[in-house]
């Protein structure tokens, strides 16, 4: 049975941890940027086109060999400022530059480093990535024991 997002960003509310993964594959990806932003539409959240924002500024892509996940991380922070909602689309560009060392603390951010009782990390976190093995064999649950690794086909379609 499909998931209603709304339901379950209401759900994720409750959660300490509230950063999730959104995934499809790559040619779904222009479906994937429509529904999120539908979710912001929606909820009047903020929606972030990473590879834009990028593009828009030289100093970041400037320095992308140096843009570790410490730094993504305080980017989100910035970025998540008086937002209940922040989607961060087109990610993928920049975790292909990290190791897997690097990368594997991208996904701990995700599990248990963006944490709700922290001040600068109030937002629920949508992550919107390219399906991929390393992708799909995360296990990251919320309290209740469901996964916060979702597909894009796990959610019913917004009107």
């Amino acid at each position: 049975m499909p998931i209603d997002v709304f339901d379950y960003l209401r759900g994720l509310e409750q959660e300490r941890y509230r950063a999730i993964i959104i995934h499809t594959a790559p040619m779904m990806a222009p479906a994937l940027t429509t529904f999120s932003q539908k979710i912001c539409n929606h909820l009047g959240g903020k929606y972030l086109d990473l590879l834009d924002l990028f593009i828009q500024f030289p100093e970041l892509s400037e320095n992308i060999d140096c843009f570790d996940p410490e730094k993504f991380r305080n980017l989100l922070i910035q970025q998540s400022q008086s937002q209940s909602l922040m989607i961060v689309d087109r990610v993928d560009f920049l975790i292909d530059t990290w190791r897997r060392s690097e990368r594997q603390g991208f996904y701990r951010l995700v599990n248990n480093q963006w944490d709700g009782y922290r001040e600068g990390m109030k937002a629920k976190l949508i992550l919107c990535l390219q399906t991929s093995h390393e992708i799909e064999a995360l296990r990251i649950y919320d309290s209740q024991g469901k996964s916060r690794i979702l597909n894009l086909t796990d959610f019913n379609d917004i009107t």
